[in-house]
Formats: structure tokens, C-alpha cells, sequence
């Protein structure tokens, strides 16, 4: 899943910069895309997001998720949203396994194939 299948960056300090980047790193998203095909399957994802989002508030730095919808081609997309330190221990938290668990479940119960998401990380900033 996203980047609770894959290895958190090592994140040093609150503001670290990558090297030739003048974009610090003050927050970070984990993020999914999708294609839910229709709107019963969305309203039925959304459930399970938002329970997922409650078990990953038990990950000290979680800051919540976002979601957005293209109700015309049915894109589904979430940000879940980290404190930069928090998001660097996430890859090893005991709550990201029961995440992940919980994740596998809910995308079978949609019908959805897990290599059919896209998951990544994002730096993050709130304007």
C-alpha cells in the first residue's frame, strides 16, 4: 500500500532539505490513486477510509487524510497527512501493520486489486 508497504525515508530534523532542492520538508502525505468505477464502490471505500484513517491516529504525528473524487471518471484519490517525524517512524510502526492489514481487507471487499493503486509520498505544505 502507498507508502505503508514501502520503506519510510530516513527524515532527519524538521525542515531537512534534499541536496540541490530548495524545498524543505516540513510535512509529508502518503498518497493513493485510484480508479473506483462507480459510486456505490466509492461511498464504500470512503467507509473503509474513514475507519482506516481513525486506526492510523493511533501513529503519534498523524495529522488526518483527504480525499477527493472525480465524480465523471470516478478517480479517487487520498492524502494521508504526516508530521515530517512522524512519517519517518511510520515503516516501522506497529499501527502502520495493522494499517496495511486493514487496508489489503477493505480494497478486496471493494472489489478493488491492490496493483491497481498507485501509492506514493509527497512533501506536503498547507497555504
Amino acid at each position: 500500500m502507498f507508502a505503508l508497504r514501502r520503506a519510510a525515508p530516513r527524515v532527519v530534523g524538521p525542515a531537512m532539505r534534499r541536496p540541490m532542492s530548495g524545498i524543505p520538508v516540513n510535512a509529508v502525505a502518503s498518497v493513493l490513486k485510484l480508479n473506483v468505477g462507480d459510486e456505490a464502490t466509492a461511498i464504500k471505500l470512503d467507509g473503509k477510509m474513514k475507519e482506516m484513517t481513525e486506526l492510523m491516529r493511533g501513529h503519534d504525528g498523524f495529522e488526518g487524510a483527504t480525499r477527493y473524487v472525480c465524480k465523471t471518471e470516478w478517480a479517487y484519490e487520498l492524502s494521508f497527512n504526516f508530521k515530517t517525524e512522524a512519517f519517518g517512524t511510520w515503516g516501522e510502526s506497529a499501527t502502520r501493520e495493522t494499517v496495511h492489514a486493514f487496508y489489503l481487507d477493505a480494497l478486496k471487499d471493494c472489489g478493488i486489486e491492490e496493483d491497481a493503486v498507485y501509492g506514493g509520498a509527497r512533501v506536503r505544505d498547507a497555504w
